[in-house]
């Protein structure tokens, strides 16, 4: 015990006494409270009064010994210091030492088993095998088998490009569709709004040559009537001398004499007058039927042409529908290859989670809680 006592300090005596002191006060708390009759009826007081008087003994004995154990402690403390310094300073000579010959003959370089503990070592050390005609490898090397694949990253790589080749590919080939869409759809718009605008042209004119008509033909009844009421009051005086003059001309008339030259209109020269018009002449008539057959060949010509028109129309519009039909089936059959493909990954993730679920089963979860687990539980007051 003394020693014991010799090697220690006065910080580890005040820290054993404390742990002590909590010791007995523990054991003491234990029987209190695991003492049902005491705890629920009441205090012992005798128990306090001893307590008291333990105490009291207790605090004496503990300024006793902390007054031998200050003493004690001065003196070792003094003895421990010397001890320390010089033993100090024999480390310190002998560390001086021991590093200059480590720093002199025992480097890391010149290890026996530096090969091993060398961090570079897989920067410095070769393949096992460089190829397949390695001149290294032995007949028991036992590094060549069948069925290997040294092109694998390489042939990996190719693969890659290729794949990223054909994406680029179909990208652009997309691209092109779609300006080809947009420009077909462009044309279709730029034609179906060059029609409207003819159309609204068309009517535009007709209404205005119909509104040039009405007021044409509003003026015409306004001048005719004025000239109605002239006509009548002019007839009215010259009715005697016109029923006079009436059988003289008929008389005398070019009608009943049949003279040609007279249907030939004075104002219009290719205009004849009709009630003194008996017939065209051969000339007149072929000329007639020459002009007729013009605009018969005219006519079939306009209708042929619009014949043509219509048809090339049905066409442009069955092209677009064929191209739209194949661009609804492609897209229809890339959708279902990706959905294809999310249903295998799908399948995939569910195998993969089973697994998960037999490995945590059957391996993370096979540990079950003991009875001891239980059992370590209200054994202090604490």
């Amino acid at each position: 015990m003394a020693m014991n006592l010799g090697i220690l300090t006065q910080a580890d005596l005040n820290e054993a006494m404390k742990l002590e002191k909590r010791k007995q006060f523990e054991e003491q708390r234990k029987k209190r409270i695991f003492n049902a009759k005491q705890r629920l009826y009441g205090l012992d007081l005798d128990a306090l009064e001893k307590q008291i008087s333990q105490k009291s003994r207790q605090r004496q004995l503990e300024v006793e010994c902390e007054q031998r154990y200050e003493q004690q402690t001065q003196m070792m403390q003094n003895a421990v210091k010397a001890k320390e310094l010089e033993l100090e300073k024999r480390k310190h000579a002998i560390e001086s030492d021991l590093n200059y010959y480590r720093c002199r003959y025992q480097n890391k370089e010149q290890r026996r088993e530096f090969d091993l503990n060398d961090p570079n070592w897989i920067k410095k050390s070769q393949p096992v095998r460089l190829a397949d005609d390695d001149f290294n490898l032995g007949i028991s090397s036992a590094q060549v088998f069948s069925g290997e694949d040294m092109g694998f990253k390489e042939r990996k790589q190719r693969q890659r490009e290729q794949q990223r080749a054909w994406l680029d590919q179909q990208v652009i080939e997309r691209k092109q569709a779609e300006e080809n869409r947009l420009k077909a759809d462009k044309i279709l718009q730029e034609s179906i709004q060059s029609r409207d605008k003819r159309l609204e042209d068309m009517a535009n004119s007709e209404r205005r040559i119909r509104n040039e008509i009405v007021d044409s033909i509003r003026h015409y009844n306004s001048e005719m009537a004025k000239r109605k009421s002239e006509e009548r009051a002019r007839k009215k005086k010259e009715t005697n001398e016109d029923d006079m003059a009436e059988i003289y001309n008929m008389l005398t008339s070019d009608m009943l004499t049949e003279n040609p030259d007279v249907a030939q209109s004075k104002t219009n020269p290719k205009k004849k007058v009709a009630y003194m018009f008996r017939g065209m002449t051969p000339e007149e008539l072929a000329h007639f039927r020459k002009e007729q057959h013009q605009q018969m060949v005219a006519r079939e010509k306009q209708k042929n042409d619009e014949q043509m028109m219509d048809k090339q129309w049905e066409q442009y519009a069955l092209t677009i529908d064929r191209e739209l039909m194949l661009k609804h089936l492609d897209m229809e059959r890339k959708r279902q290859a990706e959905l294809e493909r999310v249903i295998e990954f799908n399948a995939e993730l569910a195998k993969e989670q089973k697994l998960q679920k037999e490995h945590n089963n059957n391996v993370m979860n096979i540990n079950q809680v003991s009875k001891e687990f239980y059992e370590q539980f209200n054994r202090t007051t604490r």
